[in-house]
Protein backbone atom coordinates (compact mmCIF):
# COMPACT_ATOMS: atom_id res chain seq x y z
CA UNK A 1 0.00 0.00 0.00
CA UNK A 2 1.11 3.53 -1.08
CA UNK A 3 1.85 5.64 2.02
CA UNK A 4 0.05 9.18 1.74
CA UNK A 5 2.01 12.11 0.44
CA UNK A 6 1.39 13.73 4.36
CA UNK A 7 2.77 11.09 6.04
CA UNK A 8 6.22 11.00 4.15
CA UNK A 9 9.40 13.13 4.84
CA UNK A 10 10.17 15.69 2.57
CA UNK A 11 13.40 14.20 0.99
CA UNK A 12 10.66 10.68 0.21
CA UNK A 13 8.54 13.28 -1.19
CA UNK A 14 10.81 15.00 -3.60
CA UNK A 15 12.38 11.14 -4.79
CA UNK A 16 8.99 10.54 -5.66
CA UNK A 17 8.37 13.44 -7.58
CA UNK A 18 11.75 13.25 -9.57
CA UNK A 19 10.77 9.72 -10.66
CA UNK A 20 6.97 10.69 -11.98
CA UNK A 21 6.30 10.17 -15.77
CA UNK A 22 4.69 13.95 -15.00
CA UNK A 23 7.88 16.08 -16.68
CA UNK A 24 6.16 19.39 -15.10
CA UNK A 25 5.97 17.24 -11.89
CA UNK A 26 10.11 16.42 -12.21
CA UNK A 27 10.94 20.03 -12.69
CA UNK A 28 8.36 21.22 -9.43
CA UNK A 29 10.86 18.85 -7.62
CA UNK A 30 14.04 20.49 -8.73
CA UNK A 31 12.28 23.59 -8.01
CA UNK A 32 11.60 22.47 -4.70
CA UNK A 33 15.42 21.80 -3.78
CA UNK A 34 16.55 24.96 -4.92
CA UNK A 35 14.27 26.44 -2.78
CA UNK A 36 14.91 24.78 0.57
CA UNK A 37 15.37 26.12 3.66
CA UNK A 38 16.25 23.54 6.25
CA UNK A 39 19.92 22.60 6.31
CA UNK A 40 18.89 18.56 7.60
CA UNK A 41 16.79 18.14 4.86
CA UNK A 42 19.16 19.09 2.27
CA UNK A 43 21.65 17.55 4.61
CA UNK A 44 19.55 13.84 4.02
CA UNK A 45 19.03 14.43 0.45
CA UNK A 46 22.76 14.50 -0.40
CA UNK A 47 23.24 11.77 1.99
CA UNK A 48 20.90 9.64 0.47
CA UNK A 49 21.99 10.26 -3.59
CA UNK A 50 24.50 7.49 -3.73
CA UNK A 51 21.73 5.10 -3.97
CA UNK A 52 19.45 6.89 -7.08
CA UNK A 53 19.93 6.66 -10.45
CA UNK A 54 22.14 8.63 -12.39
CA UNK A 55 19.52 10.71 -13.66
CA UNK A 56 18.01 11.29 -10.01
CA UNK A 57 21.20 12.84 -9.01
CA UNK A 58 21.75 14.80 -12.12
CA UNK A 59 17.97 16.17 -11.31
CA UNK A 60 18.90 16.79 -7.73
CA UNK A 61 22.35 18.47 -8.72
CA UNK A 62 20.19 20.83 -11.29
CA UNK A 63 18.08 21.90 -7.91
CA UNK A 64 20.96 21.86 -5.71
CA UNK A 65 23.28 24.29 -8.16
CA UNK A 66 20.45 27.36 -7.97
CA UNK A 67 20.68 27.25 -4.13
CA UNK A 68 21.43 30.74 -2.87
CA UNK A 69 20.25 30.46 1.31
CA UNK A 70 23.50 30.54 3.50
CA UNK A 71 21.83 28.60 6.24
CA UNK A 72 22.36 25.56 3.53
CA UNK A 73 26.51 26.19 3.51
CA UNK A 74 27.02 23.37 5.80
CA UNK A 75 25.44 20.37 4.10
CA UNK A 76 26.94 21.84 0.38
CA UNK A 77 30.10 21.74 2.26
CA UNK A 78 29.97 18.20 3.20
CA UNK A 79 28.59 17.44 -0.17
CA UNK A 80 31.42 18.64 -1.65
CA UNK A 81 33.86 16.91 0.01
CA UNK A 82 31.76 13.56 -0.07
CA UNK A 83 29.89 13.21 -3.00
CA UNK A 84 29.64 11.65 -6.56
CA UNK A 85 31.27 13.81 -8.95
CA UNK A 86 28.10 15.36 -9.80
CA UNK A 87 26.94 16.11 -6.13
CA UNK A 88 30.31 18.41 -5.86
CA UNK A 89 29.83 19.70 -8.81
CA UNK A 90 26.72 20.90 -7.80
CA UNK A 91 27.81 22.30 -4.14
CA UNK A 92 30.92 24.09 -5.96
CA UNK A 93 28.75 26.00 -7.52
CA UNK A 94 26.05 26.36 -4.98
CA UNK A 95 29.00 27.76 -2.91
CA UNK A 96 30.49 29.90 -5.16
CA UNK A 97 26.58 31.45 -6.11
CA UNK A 98 26.47 32.39 -2.24
CA UNK A 99 30.31 33.67 -2.33
CA UNK A 100 30.47 31.38 0.86
CA UNK A 101 33.85 32.51 2.02
CA UNK A 102 33.51 29.64 4.98
CA UNK A 103 33.89 27.75 1.98
CA UNK A 104 37.15 29.01 0.39
CA UNK A 105 39.72 26.08 2.12
CA UNK A 106 37.59 23.42 0.47
CA UNK A 107 36.93 24.86 -2.73
CA UNK A 108 40.56 25.11 -2.93
CA UNK A 109 40.76 21.69 -2.46
CA UNK A 110 38.52 20.96 -5.28
CA UNK A 111 40.69 23.19 -7.61
CA UNK A 112 42.62 19.99 -7.22
CA UNK A 113 39.72 17.12 -7.73
CA UNK A 114 40.11 14.63 -10.09
CA UNK A 115 36.96 15.81 -12.23
CA UNK A 116 37.46 18.44 -14.61
CA UNK A 117 33.96 19.51 -14.17
CA UNK A 118 34.47 19.94 -10.46
CA UNK A 119 37.96 22.02 -10.90
CA UNK A 120 36.42 24.48 -13.08
CA UNK A 121 33.52 24.72 -11.15
CA UNK A 122 35.58 25.50 -8.00
CA UNK A 123 38.06 27.71 -9.49
CA UNK A 124 34.76 30.12 -10.89
CA UNK A 125 33.45 29.98 -7.30
CA UNK A 126 36.70 30.87 -6.28
CA UNK A 127 36.52 34.08 -8.43
CA UNK A 128 32.98 34.70 -7.41
CA UNK A 129 34.01 34.81 -3.66
CA UNK A 130 36.94 36.71 -4.18
CA UNK A 131 35.01 39.43 -6.10
CA UNK A 132 33.02 40.07 -3.25
CA UNK A 133 36.01 40.79 -1.30
CA UNK A 134 36.88 43.77 -3.61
Amino acid sequence: MRKKRVELDEVTLIFRDLKCEDWIIRQEAVGRIGRLKDPSVLADLIHRLPEEKWYIREMVAAGIRSINNPDLSDPLKQGLTTGDDCTRNACARALGIMRCKEAEDLLKQAVEDPDSRVRKTARTSLELIHECGL
